[in-house]
């Protein structure tokens, strides 16, 4: 079998731009959609990844992820053939990243584009749909804790079960309804119809920078079983993703579901 390619979205973000870079130097061939192709050569050397990792495995397409034309073009592996021809699986680390001050009291916070998440996420199902590949490819969307599912137990310690939903509120709200439109796509429509063949979400606390501290520092959890902390940093989150999920297949209790990250 050939080796697997991989899609990045939002990989200027630091845990998909971190998953990247780790899926490069494993020698995999990766296709990534980049606003600015620039800024995501410059990020990736400055993760360690050598400028002849890049010419040989990426393929930096520039556009925007709610061009659906663009986004086929990240996806499609020959863009000289059909749809056939899909990526393996594909890794989603879009959200909004300018965040604006506003006059509510209860609500201090949005972004520029508050929707992000869920108008790139329909414009890649729709693609793919439209694209109707011969095998489906895998799909790991990174979102955050603090949404968890109804009825399942609380991801976060208890001070962020106030600060999360006062700060973060248009950003969780955008990141749930991604969620929702993930799983009502692959629990509502005939395999035949899908564009993915299984989803998981990265759901990671809150998020720093700082040096890695090595996969023997995270703890892992599920919705139902939570793994609940204060915070971890962007490096360990993608180098997680790349080992984990990218590079292996991960475990059969996140497909179609979550898996929580924290120190």
């Amino acid at each position: 079998m050939a080796p697997p390619t991989i899609a990045f979205f939002g990989a200027t973000g630091d845990c998909a731009g971190y998953c990247l870079a780790h899926t490069l130097t494993s020698g995999l061939d990766c296709r990534a959609l980049a606003r600015t192709p620039s800024k995501l050569t410059a990020s990736l050397i400055a993760k360690g990844v050598h400028p002849d990792v890049l010419d040989r495995h990426l393929t930096i397409i520039p556009g925007d992820a709610k061009d659906i034309k663009v986004v086929k073009r990240v996806l499609c592996t020959d863009e000289e053939k059909s749809g056939n021809s899909v990526v393996d699986k594909i890794v989603t680390g879009i959200g909004g990243n300018q965040l604006l001050f506003t006059w509510n009291p209860f609500r201090p916070f949005t972004l520029t584009d508050p929707k992000i998440c869920q108008e790139a996420g329909a414009t890649l199902l729709q693609a793919l749909q439209e694209l109707k590949p011969a095998t489906k490819p895998e799909l790991i969307n990174i979102s955050t804790t603090g949404i968890p599912p109804k009825g399942m137990p609380r991801d976060v310690p208890w001070p962020y079960v106030v600060l999360y939903p006062w700060i973060g509120h248009v950003m969780h709200e955008d990141k749930r309804v991604l969620q929702k439109r993930l799983a009502e796509h692959v629990s509502g429509l005939p395999e035949s119809e899908r564009g993915i063949r299984s989803f998981t979400n990265v759901k990671p606390s809150l998020l720093m920078d700082g040096a890695a501290k090595g996969m023997q520092a995270i703890r892992q959890g599920v919705d139902a079983k939570p793994a609940v902390g204060y915070w971890i940093n962007r490096a360990d989150v993608g180098a997680w993703m790349a080992e984990i999920l990218v590079k292996r297949n991960g475990r059969e209790e996140w497909k179609n579901k979550s898996v929580t990250l924290t120190y």
